[in-house]
């Protein structure tokens, strides 16, 4: 998304980055681990955050679909689905994540 103009796809992310910091840790061993494998199973889509907002409502709609029938905590959404980001998209989460991280460490 580099260069590119999509405030509605930044809003949607801002929100999931927001998300993070708001929840305590969901269980991270065996559990955490069988849930990411049954999303997998799901064979959800990846985002590469190409500019195409039609793509995008998709990827969110079907990210989402999995997300129902798992009953997934909001972390876990946002673990999961930031999994699936992947190309420009991945290295916006990164960069936008660790700015999320040094402003709540206040620096």
């Amino acid at each position: 998304m580099a260069g590119r103009n999509d405030a509605a796809i930044a809003a949607a992310l801002e929100v999931v980055a927001q998300a993070v910091g708001q929840q305590p840790n969901a269980a991270v061993g065996n559990d955490g681990v069988r849930m990411l494998e049954t999303f997998l199973m799901n064979h959800p889509p990846t985002f590469k955050g190409r500019y195409d907002p039609d793509g995008a409502q998709k990827w969110l709609k079907e990210v989402e679909r999995i997300f129902r029938v798992m009953q997934c905590s909001e972390v876990q959404k946002v673990r999961f689905g930031t999994h699936m980001l992947a190309e420009e998209a991945d290295d916006w989460w990164v960069i936008l994540s660790s700015r999320w991280w040094l402003k709540s460490l206040g620096l």
